[in-house]
């Protein structure tokens, strides 16, 4: 089949917080998918970093104090309510 052979009916996407999600339906019948960024890659650059914290400052990949009441980190400050935080681990 020739590039001009592959003419584009129909198109569907989905989006979600990993990723697009992309399907063409070619006149032919055929269909053709494909994932922005491809399966097993992060959206972003440096997502998958072992030192990359997407919600607060604290080193390595995760809050030190995380707050599932408001989503916040409590050593950051973001968590700013009287909520009931997990203990902090003990350095030693």
């Amino acid at each position: 089949m020739s590039a001009a052979d592959e003419v584009v009916v129909a198109t569907w996407s989905e989006h979600s917080e990993i990723g697009h999600h992309y399907e063409d339906l070619l006149a032919d019948g055929s269909v053709i998918s494909w994932t922005e960024p491809p399966f097993g890659e992060t959206l972003y650059p440096g997502d998958d970093d072992p030192d990359y914290n997407p919600i607060c400052d604290c080193p390595g990949q995760w809050p030190r104090q995380f707050c599932m009441e408001c989503a916040g980190c409590a050593v950051c400050g973001q968590c700013t309510g009287p909520h009931v935080w997990p203990l902090l681990p003990s350095s030693g």
